[in-house]
């Protein structure tokens, strides 16, 4: 009797609203924001129904409507309406300074747009893009939500380091707001994580601290957390495993489950039951990995048992989604994707602060030069103004030393000199400490994923001092090589393994190869 009151009431007051203009719709649309900032979705979607489309009037009710609309029935997990136009919302926003309704236009576009069979690079897009505008506002919920799709959709696409990159700061953020479940979710996405890099330690701390707010987990949720578990334990505690696997698998089974659950099977000399367990999983339509590491196990077993002709065909299939896998990593290549953009965005907001620092300091004919010439010119900023100042330096030292040694300059002239010597000095020293930071940052375990041009240029002037002869064969022995590309010669010269360049320099080992063979072509 409650509710149908309330919409009683409410249906009075759109009535109303239909002949008293559109200020009543937008503190209707606000109500209804309101209601999903304090979860009450249910009644959200109440006041949508009872809203017809047809009143409203204004270009920013209608765009709001569309977005709180897309974000009600995405929160509800049910179909979004047909009619539904989030670009229209998205267009909106764009052209206004809402930082916040730009990020979650954004934001709702990409996580209710995605589809396997669809463009992952769109959805990983759109959510970058989410996070970029969600940068500049207070709105640490709708942060969370960005950072926990973007350590979803990198793991489902097997980016695997990113992944954990996004689980972290999902993390981070449910701390802040002080929110079990989804420090809960948090944990057992940087338990996949782990798992899937294969971290035991980190994967039992996070396993103890998802235990102890298994509470606030669904039961779909605790399946995870129970495969998670059963891979903790498959070397010292089979049987503890074996039963966490199972748990896993009643609730809502997974190749990920069924594969760790084989694994200890087999390790038992139970090969019926493996085979039974791969017959199961092998009906499911999901992780493209997962199925190829299946196949890499029944081929291994078939080997074993002698059975060569049945090993064959599982090569074939090996080898098949071995290669669809491999496209799918060329062609998309999501972790380089989302490298480039975070190097975009900053590379644009420092344009936005050049900007507007030229025009603060009303030097508006350096502002627009620097605007329009910025893109070809951050490339050699930095070499070229290492060549300038070697030159000065020589010039200005020679001319010291004349003007000292004929007697004839005044003490003002010669202290000038020594004056803009000293600055020239202090720059190199700058540039020099700024490469050895950027050295010792990769060294603690950074990457290069937001380095410019410039930062490559900083590091390689310092590695100069610990090995000249090699940057110069570099630059001589090869055709117009990049500071990117002596960067990476640097890396394998320094003894540096596939994987650490892989994760230093943030691409795929297809692009590690790609980059190797196209470094030799240059060679002279």
């Amino acid at each position: 009797m409650k509710k149908k009151g309330i919409i009683s009431i409410l249906t009075f007051a759109i009535t109303l609203i239909a002949g008293c203009g559109n200020n009543e719709v937008s503190d209707l649309l606000e109500k209804i924001d309101v209601l999903l900032s304090e979860n009450k979705v249910d009644s959200a979607k109440s006041y949508l129904a009872d809203l017809p489309f047809s009143i409203i009037k204004s270009k920013a009710d209608s765009a709001y409507y569309y977005l709180l609309e897309i974000e009600t029935y995405y929160r509800l997990q049910e179909p979004i309406p047909s009619g539904n136009n989030i670009n229209y919302s998205l267009d909106y926003y764009l052209n206004t300074s809402d930082k916040e309704k730009q990020a979650r236009a954004y934001y709702y576009k990409g996580v209710t747009g995605y589809k396997p069979s669809q463009n992952r690079k769109e959805t990983i897009l759109l959510l970058k893009q989410a996070e970029e505008y969600a940068k500049g506002t207070s709105n640490l919920l709708l942060k969370h939500k960005i950072y926990e799709s973007l350590s979803h959709y990198n793991s489902a696409f097997y980016e695997k380091e990113m992944a954990l990159v996004y689980s972290k700061k999902a993390l981070q953020v449910a701390k802040v707001l002080n929110d079990n479940e989804r420090k809960a979710i948090a944990f057992l996405y940087l338990a996949g994580d782990y798992s899937s890099l294969g971290k035991k330690d980190s994967l039992a701390i996070c396993i103890q601290e998802c235990l102890s707010l298994a509470n606030f987990l669904t039961e779909k949720d605790k399946a995870y957390l129970y495969t998670r578990m059963g891979e903790l334990y498959e070397e010292q505690e089979p049987e503890m495993a074996k039963k966490y696997l199972q748990k896993a698998i009643d609730i809502y089974p997974q190749l990920w489950t069924y594969l760790a659950l084989s694994n200890i099977y087999l390790k038992e000399q139970n090969v019926k039951e493996a085979k039974s367990i791969w017959e199961r999983a092998l009906q499911m339509n999901e992780s493209m990995e997962a199925r190829m590491q299946i196949f890499k196990v029944m081929r291994q077993q078939s080997i074993e048992q002698k059975d060569y002709l049945q090993a064959n065909s599982l090569a074939d299939s090996v080898l098949k989604w071995q290669q669809k896998y491999n496209d799918i990593q060329e062609q998309e290549r999501i972790a380089e994707i989302q490298a480039k953009y975070d190097k975009e965005t900053v590379e644009r907001n420092m344009r936005e602060k050049v900007l507007s620092w030229g025009l603060a300091l009303l030097i508006l004919v350096a502002a627009i030069i620097s605007f329009l010439g910025y893109k070809s010119y951050k490339g050699i900023k930095v070499g070229k103004e290492l060549a300038e100042n070697k030159v000065q330096l020589e010039a200005y030292t020679r001319k010291a030393a004349e003007l000292e040694s004929s007697g004839k300059a005044s003490a003002r002239e010669i202290s000038d000199l020594h004056q803009k010597i000293n600055e020239l000095h202090h720059h190199q020293a700058g540039i020099l400490a700024k490469g050895k930071e950027l050295g010792e940052a990769i060294e603690a375990g950074g990457t290069i994923v937001r380095w410019s041009k410039g930062d490559f240029i900083n590091y390689l002037e310092y590695y100069k001092l610990k090995d000249l002869p090699f940057v110069n064969q570099m630059e001589t022995n090869y055709e117009r090589l990049s500071p990117k590309y002596i960067f990476f010669a640097v890396l394998e010269h320094e003894g540096k393994s596939d994987e650490d360049i892989q994760h230093i320099m943030g691409i795929s080992e297809s692009t590690l190869r790609s980059t190797r063979s196209r470094i030799n072509s240059k060679k002279l």
